[in-house]
């Protein structure tokens, strides 16, 4: 008994499947980046088996493009340093007497900031480079990237881009739709 089905229900059928075929298509290859973490027939997910490339190119993209020194030095708080240095300075210049720690203390500070602050009123980069270098930072990035688990790695980037997920999920299945109309269409 060969069953047809009525001429009309492709163009039900084939969108239905195009759009599901291509929402799990795109669910399966988001999956795949981070799955399986453990290598399983010669497969491992794309992340866990390029972590150490992946850390140290997004270590130097963030230092280059995002976070630098020169970022840094735009963000310190030029009060506060002055502030520690006029408790340094002060500490240092306890045992000396009032009239003489006065007239020491102003030319210490004026000494340190010139030493510290370069003419914009920005801490040195040298000074800067001395606590953190360009270097240093590339460093941290890509440590904490390599320290975290993969399952980590995915919550954070699910978090951060769950609307962009969705997006490409549900343009897969649209796209899959259409592809199912333009089937429908078709004369075979």
């Amino acid at each position: 008994m060969n069953m047809m089905l009525p001429q009309w229900s492709k163009f039900i059928i084939y969108p239905l499947l195009g759009g599901f075929l291509g929402y799990i298509t795109n669910w399966l290859a988001i999956k795949l980046l981070f799955r399986p973490k453990n290598r399983i027939l010669g497969i491992q997910g794309l992340l866990q088996k390029r972590k150490y490339l992946i850390a140290q190119k997004a270590g130097e993209v963030i230092r280059e493009y995002l976070l630098n020194t020169r970022e840094i030095k735009k963000v310190v708080d030029k009060e506060k340093v002055k502030k520690s240095i006029n408790k340094l300075v002060d500490k240092t210049l306890i045992l000396i007497p009032k009239l003489g720690k006065r007239v020491l203390s102003r030319i210490l500070r004026e000494i340190t900031y010139l030493y510290f602050f370069d003419k914009s009123g920005y801490i040195k980069d040298e000074m800067l480079e001395l606590a953190l270098s360009d270097t240093d930072l590339e460093n941290i990035i890509k440590e904490k990237i390599l320290n975290y688990d993969i399952g980590e790695l995915e919550y954070i980037i699910n978090k951060v881009s769950h609307t962009e997920i969705r997006f490409i999920l549900y343009s897969g299945a649209v796209l899959g739709l259409f592809i199912g109309i333009i089937e429908a269409l078709l004369p075979f």
